[in-house]
């Protein structure tokens, strides 16, 4: 059995930055735990499988770190979106994915795709920060005055707030112990960021842990750049509708940008998250008898 597969860059218009996604085409004949398989083999932060739509969608997409899947992640949701676009003869401006969480609407324009995550949940957590201090090996007045949650907007992060950038450059994560607490807490990692403020250009600078997924550090998360747009329109900028830049992977050298905005509707808060992809991998996957 052979299955074509790309490996894309999200949050990248330029090769070997932002973070890699495998792509796998006309997975529908695939057990989940062939894709799983492979997703190990692969040993990215996710891969993303696409198969038929059971619906009004143009395609379906299932998404595996090395451990487990997902029902939803952002950068393979871009990295989703750049392949099947490369299989059109034209670039369609809007795209509609199915997945875990149901259908995610995806607009794309000048090379950016911008996806419409789900409605923010929010939780107090019962961890204190001189807890998650220690587990980020930080003294507890490089954390910031901020509350630290676990939000949603598809995957649930526990995020906090450090002081400044040289926090966040500074910060040397304990791995094991940022498993237990987000393991004990029902959140996929922990997601920690530091606010420039509302006019500086990227405002916001982020990194990513998630060792129970298999995933020490992610270089560019769009789930938990979603999460906290959500938090950010919550609890520092109250206002109808905004937006702002965003850039992860800087201390990996993988640095990526992020498109954050948020707009009140009547149905809630509703989060966009978007970015740049480019392709680095063609190939063929060689599964030979695997079952």
């Amino acid at each position: 059995m052979k299955k074509r597969m790309l490996q894309i860059d999200a949050f990248s218009d330029r090769p070997l930055l932002g973070n890699p996604a495998a792509v796998v085409f006309d997975a529908d004949d695939l057990s989940t735990e062939i894709m799983q398989r492979i997703a190990r083999e692969m040993n990215l932060s996710e891969t993303v499988f696409l198969l038929r739509p059971t619906g009004d969608a143009d395609y379906r997409a299932r998404i595996f770190t090395p451990v487990r899947e997902l029902p939803f992640a952002g950068h393979p949701t871009i990295a989703a979106a750049h392949a099947f676009c490369g299989e059109q003869s034209r670039t369609p401006q809007s795209l509609m994915q199915e997945c875990g969480i149901g259908l995610v609407p995806i607009r794309v324009e000048d090379d950016l795709y911008t996806m419409t995550q789900a409605t923010p949940q929010f939780r107090d957590v019962p961890v204190t920060k001189a807890e998650l201090a220690g587990a980020i090996c930080l003294p507890l007045d490089m954390l910031a005055d901020s509350p630290h949650r676990i939000v949603s907007t598809g995957v649930p992060w526990l995020l906090l707030e450090l002081h400044d950038l040289q926090a966040l450059a500074g910060l040397r994560p304990d791995l094991g112990r940022i498993e237990r607490i987000c393991h004990g807490l029902g959140a996929a990692g922990l997601t920690v960021f530091a606010d420039s403020g509302s006019g500086a250009t990227p405002r916001l600078r982020v990194r990513t842990f998630a060792p129970g997924e298999g995933v020490a550090e992610d270089p560019v998360c769009g789930s938990g750049n979603g999460a906290i747009a959500a938090w950010i329109a919550t609890h520092r900028d109250a206002v109808p509708r905004a937006g702002y830049l965003s850039e992860q992977g800087v201390e990996m050298g993988r640095r990526g940008l992020v498109h954050t905005g948020w707009e009140t509707t009547a149905e809630g808060l509703r989060i966009t998250i978007g970015g740049a992809a480019c392709i680095v991998l063609r190939g063929e996957l060689d599964l030979g008898d695997a079952s």
